[in-house]
């Protein structure tokens, strides 16, 4: 079937173009690249991006082994066991678990030049866990859970405990806690249940001054009974 011919060109030209076209269909090629495949690294990274649990990351580990789109020396497996090199820098003793070895860890997450002064300890207390974590100052920087416990009681001895665990006496971090845990790192938990305040003498009996008194005595003293 001839092509119908163009306003102003003949039937032959309109043949002619319509040849030209159809040639440079037939030579089109295709721009077809490879995929790019994962390799242990790239693929460590877009879990840790994802903040993929274990479980999960060995799902999508392989699925995309699944579509051929990781190389050959990546590892499935490699998420069951991930933090077996990490093991050694913790200890597990008195319902606590915690790193024995600050440098050392520091060293194994590639932190060489770690200097304690631009990290800072922050402790969350609760009903259920007790936890220490190191937090990088300015947040350029992960944070690093350095104990936990699901069973020790939140009280003064506890606080103390762990604290020596963790050897803060080495690495004197800055301490960020809530004003419970002020109280608790300055001993006046077992002793000043009616007065719980490091700042007054708040009285937490006196309920009924709860919402009318406004000023408080200042406390003068951290001495239990006094």
């Amino acid at each position: 079937m001839s092509p119908e011919p163009q306003a102003g060109l003949s039937q032959e030209e309109a043949m002619d173009i319509e040849k030209k076209i159809e040639s440079s269909d037939s030579d089109f090629e295709y721009d077809l690249k490879a995929p790019g495949l994962f390799n242990q690294t790239d693929l460590n990274d877009l879990i840790r991006d994802l903040g993929l649990s274990k479980s999960a990351s060995e799902i999508l580990a392989s699925r995309l082994k699944e579509r051929n789109l990781v190389t050959k020396e990546t590892r499935i497996s490699y998420y069951r066991t991930k933090e077996r090199n990490l093991l050694k820098y913790f200890a597990e003793e008195d319902n606590f678990v915690f790193c024995k070895d600050i440098s050392g860890l520091m060293a194994a997450m590639r932190l060489k030049n770690y200097t304690s002064n631009e990290w800072r300890l922050f402790i969350d207390s609760s009903k259920r866990s007790l936890k220490c974590v190191l937090l990088h100052n300015g947040n350029k920087l992960g944070s690093l859970p350095i104990a936990n416990s699901t069973k020790a009681k939140e009280e003064y001895t506890t606080i103390a405990l762990i604290l020596g665990k963790i050897k803060y006496e080495e690495h004197k971090w800055l301490i960020c806690v809530d004003l419970k845990m002020v109280s608790f790192l300055l001993g006046q938990q077992g002793g000043y249940t009616k007065y719980p305040c490091f700042l007054c003498l708040w009285d937490s009996r006196a309920k009924s001054q709860h919402w009318t008194k406004r000023d408080w005595p200042p406390r003068v003293a951290l001495v239990p009974g006094e």
